[in-house]
C-alpha cells in the first residue's frame, strides 16, 4: 500500500547560495524525497515525499548543518490564481524564413490581441 505524502518544514542555518546548494544536494539523495524547496531568507528546508522527518534532520546533521523540525503533515494542494496566470495564445502569423504560416504559442499579459485565438 502507497503511504502518503507528508511535507517536511525543517529550519536549517544556511548563510549563502553555496549552502542552500549543499542543504539540497545532502536531502535530495535520500530515497522516497519527491520534492525539495529551500528559501533561503527564511532559512527553511520544505521536502514532500515518503520520508522520516528524523532521516532527513539526521542527514542534514551529519553534514554538519543545524537542523530543526519545525512542522510535519500531510501535503497540501496549492490552490492556483487565475488572476496571476496568463493564457497561452496561438497565432496564426508567418514564422521562420518564409516558409509559410503556422500557429506558434505566446504569452501576454493582455486577454485581447489582434488575430490571436486565447485557449
Amino acid at each position: 500500500m502507497h503511504a502518503q505524502l507528508q511535507e517536511i518544514k525543517i529550519k536549517v542555518n544556511m548563510h549563502s547560495e553555496k549552502c542552500r546548494k549543499g542543504v539540497m544536494k545532502a536531502v535530495t539523495k535520500l530515497s522516497g524525497v519527491d520534492e525539495v524547496s529551500v528559501d533561503l531568507p527564511k532559512e527553511m528546508l520544505v521536502v514532500i515525499g515518503d520520508v522520516d522527518p528524523v532521516c532527513v534532520a539526521t542527514c542534514l546533521r551529519k553534514k554538519r548543518w543545524v537542523a530543526q523540525i519545525v512542522s510535519v503533515g500531510p501535503k497540501k494542494e496549492k490552490e492556483k490564481d487565475a488572476n496571476k496566470l496568463f493564457p497561452m495564445m496561438y497565432c496564426n502569423a508567418p514564422y521562420g524564413y518564409g516558409y509559410g504560416y503556422g500557429y506558434y504559442p505566446v504569452y501576454r499579459s493582455s486577454r485581447q490581441a489582434e488575430g490571436c485565438v486565447v485557449q
